[in-house]
């Protein structure tokens, strides 16, 4: 089965690749072997549109460029820290991770993961380690780095049990 053959743009597989990581992941449950079809089929879908362009939020013309390392990076941390046990959040924003809710009960899961804690956004976040930082905090917070580079969310396994039972 082919799952980024209706993907056109680099928009679109990321997209369906988030909506499908929530249905096969193994620690989601789902099973090891569909999962790893799935990370394959990814990677070559993503290969095929290095290059192409889009129209960013921002209104400006963006154009991909593959980097398997970086996205295979992105793609485990986000597993990794999915697999926490709490109750929170983490926004993908570009290829950085942006962990919020209640996230004092697992500081040191956080910390063990890479993560950093952001004093000034006040969340904690995993950039890999090739991406470029800039420095200086956006006064318009995390909306503005959404609005750039577009954004994609997920709750951890116990806010959804939790927003089930609410």
């Amino acid at each position: 089965m082919n799952y980024f053959t209706h993907c056109t743009t680099l928009e679109d597989v990321k997209s369906e690749y988030r909506r499908l990581a929530k249905i096969h992941h193994p620690d989601l449950g789902g099973d090891t072997a569909t999962m790893q079809a799935l990370n394959a089929q990814y990677h070559t879908a993503l290969k095929n549109l290095d290059g192409s362009t889009s129209s960013g939020s921002d209104g400006n013309e963006h154009t991909y460029r593959y980097n398997a390392k970086t996205e295979q990076a992105v793609m485990d941390k986000l597993a990794e820290l999915l697999a926490i046990h709490g109750t929170f959040e983490v926004h993908m924003i570009g290829t950085w991770l942006w962990v919020m809710g209640d996230t004092k009960p697992i500081k040191e899961s956080l910390k063990n993961a890479g993560c950093s804690w952001h004093s000034k956004r006040i969340c904690w976040y995993w950039r890999p380690s090739e991406s470029r930082h800039y420095g200086k905090a956006s006064p318009n917070g995390l909306a503005h780095l959404a609005e750039r580079y577009g954004v994609s969310s997920f709750q951890s396994s116990e806010t959804d049990r939790n927003l089930a039972h609410a």
